[in-house]
């Protein structure tokens, strides 16, 4: 790093924890909004004692019960004008406030937590010890950031300047943290929530961001560690729901509702005996979606590889027209054509049938498309035209020459047809009405037909057998997508 740049850093470390130090918010006293609520209720039994008033004077009641109603209206409207004018005085008056500073770490001893907002939506802790514990830890990831850019010298690589850029970026996620907890916490009238100083927060916020920015910008070795936390970071999020599903799976319903666990319980043999309780056959969900899926996607996948061959390859009148009549069908949401569908497959005699859930899929626009993408970047027409020369016919030079090219492009789709058929459950729906027909995402479906109780452990045991073999497949033809790209290259 250059002697500018780390002077600069150094610099804005500083800055950081010099405004930790400065009011960063204030609490500003309102004493007429105090008196909101009060208004409003005063302001109900008004309304409500005019409205008795208007209803007696239509029935014709006598002059004393009328009399006796005004005198409420009189009463009430007098409360209402008291009240009104406490609040235009408590507004006149200069609103003064509390500031509040990260460090030393301590609110005000004025202020108070609304406990009513606390008990309704248990957001919120009235400890407030953990808060203040954060922003010293702030303090001294600060301070070993500023110690580790001084140790690192000037070298271009160095541990210290990547352990330095994490401890950075903790502070950084820890100050957002803090900001946010201080603006939400409920604050009791009559002061107001949290009001930042904006030139402060600001600070904060941007002088580490730019400190991790510099690091970055001239360092190769944090770049390179940034890019692998978050390339693990986005890998846990894809990891984690699944795996709370089946640890859900090993967990009975009460534990469910109590909250999220990342560790299996021992209900797993319960949750099966419910699943089996309530007729639910796993070997012919599996088998019925297994036809479905695979037989629509051996052909998804073939036809439309073969398809977007055609049109990449061959140059014919209305080339252009089949292209832009593709990309109008992806526009066209499936939804839109249920309707039409079922009353065509019901004409054809198809109801109750796999073949309205496996034919269709020959016309996958997007697979075309996908294909057609593919093709254009890595595939020579060369290939075809020395396979011509050689006596091959068409469907030999695809089948022979140019199938393996496409198999990355086509594992990839091919997942995504086996997923995408896999969890269909608005068509299957519509048109097998037989129970042995059943689909897995049907059969989970009617596990929350019990109006009793939910068993939510049987749920979950439902979905990770459905979502199991869709793992297998992926693990099966992940290869093939990482795969080389151009086989079978021509060199020019």
């Amino acid at each position: 790093m250059s002697r500018t740049k780390k002077i600069i850093s150094l610099a804005l470390i500083v800055l950081t924890i010099v405004c930790m130090f400065l009011p960063v918010a204030s609490f500003r006293e309102n004493a007429s909004g105090a008196l909101d609520a009060d208004i409003a209720k005063q302001q109900d039994k008004l309304d409500r004692a005019q409205a008795k008033l208007d209803r007696d004077t239509k029935s014709g009641k006598d002059a004393d019960a009328l009399a006796k109603d005004q005198s409420k209206v009189d009463k009430e409207q007098a409360a209402l004008d008291e009240l009104l004018a406490q609040q235009e005085a408590s507004a006149g008056q200069s609103a003064s406030g509390l500031s509040y500073s990260l460090l030393p770490g301590k609110l005000p001893g004025e202020l108070e937590l609304d406990m009513q907002v606390i008990n309704a939506y248990k957001l919120y802790e009235s400890n407030f010890s953990g808060y203040y514990a954060i922003t010293w830890i702030i303090l001294a990831l600060l301070a070993a950031v500023f110690v580790l850019e001084l140790l690192a010298g000037n070298r271009i690589v160095s541990k210290l300047y990547t352990i330095a850029s994490f401890l950075n970026l903790a502070a950084i996620l820890l100050m957002c943290y803090t900001l946010l907890r201080l603006r939400a916490f409920p604050i009791k009238q009559p002061y107001s929530g949290a009001t930042f100083q904006p030139v402060v927060s600001a600070l904060l916020l941007v002088a580490p961001v730019v400190v991790l920015a510099i690091n970055l910008q001239s360092l190769f070795n944090s770049k390179r560690s940034m890019i692998y936390v978050l390339c693990i970071f986005l890998c846990f999020l894809s990891i984690v729901p699944f795996w709370i599903m089946i640890v859900n799976a090993t967990r009975s319903s009460q534990q469910i509702q109590q909250g999220v666990s990342l560790l299996p319980s021992k209900y797993f043999l319960y949750n099966w005996q419910v699943l089996q309780s309530k007729n639910f056959d796993l070997l012919t969900g599996f088998r019925n979606s297994a036809i479905i899926s695979f037989g629509s996607t051996i052909l998804s996948v073939y036809f439309s590889a073969l398809t977007a061959y055609g049109i990449t390859v061959y140059n014919f009148k209305g080339r252009r027209l089949a292209i832009a009549v593709i990309m109008g069908i992806l526009m066209i949401p499936g939804q839109v054509t249920a309707t039409g569908f079922y009353i065509f497959m019901y004409q054809l005699g198809w109801v109750n049938s796999y073949l309205p859930l496996i034919i269709p899929s020959i016309a996958a626009a997007s697979t075309v498309y996908f294909f057609k993408q593919y093709l254009q970047a890595n595939f020579q027409v060369a290939l075809v035209e020395a396979a011509r020369i050689d006596g091959a016919g068409e469907f030999k030079t695809f089948n022979s020459i140019i199938m393996p090219i496409m198999i990355p492009a086509m594992a990839t789709m091919g997942i995504m047809a086996v997923i995408a058929s896999w969890n269909n459950y608005l068509t299957p729906l519509m048109l097998l009405t037989n129970p042995n027909m059943k689909t897995l995402p049907m059969m989970v479906k009617e596990l929350r037909g019990d109006i009793y109780r939910t068993e939510f452990g049987s749920i979950y045991l439902g979905l990770t057998m459905t979502a199991l073999p869709l793992i297998i497949v992926y693990f099966a033809f992940s290869k093939y997508i990482i795969a080389g790209i151009a086989v079978g290259g021509v060199k020019e």
